[in-house]
């Protein structure tokens, strides 16, 4: 099983007035992981995705769990596994850590769809998509 990872430096802007990551920015990070994971592993890039043949990935459910805050100038290490593959949707597991210190936790599912706005509907994950994150699963 391979793991995706990234590691992103905490920058002013995604902090508060305490110098600690301000939790919408977190959640864009982990948006951000998931962009990455497509452009970078499965070749799939959102560009391509959504400007190009308009298909999209718009999550559909979130759970976070916030363990500890990341820290003006904080590596964080963010890491990706797929935990299932349906039909047109799948599920991603994503932790982040500074150093060995747990930062978040996030169970995020998503849909692949073509269309946008009220035409949108579900579409088949294409084969070669699944297979690559076959080699992701947890």
């Amino acid at each position: 099983m391979a793991t995706f990872k990234v590691t992103r430096k905490i920058r002013f802007g995604q902090t508060d007035a305490a110098g600690i990551t301000y939790y919408p920015r977190l959640v864009e990070m982990i948006n951000d992981i998931v962009e990455d994971f497509f452009a970078d592993v499965v070749k799939f890039s959102y560009k391509e995705m959504i400007v190009e043949t308009d298909y999209g990935v718009p999550t559909v459910n979130l759970n976070v769990t916030f363990k500890r805050p990341a820290e003006l100038e904080d590596y964080v290490d963010w890491y990706l596994n797929v935990t299932k593959i349906g039909r047109s949707s799948f599920t991603v597991e994503i932790e982040a850590k500074v150093g060995e210190t747990d930062i978040l936790s996030a169970i995020v599912t998503l849909a692949y769809i073509k269309g946008k706005g009220a035409i949108m509907k579900s579409h088949p994950l294409p084969t070669h998509v699944k297979n690559i994150m076959k080699d992701y699963m947890k």
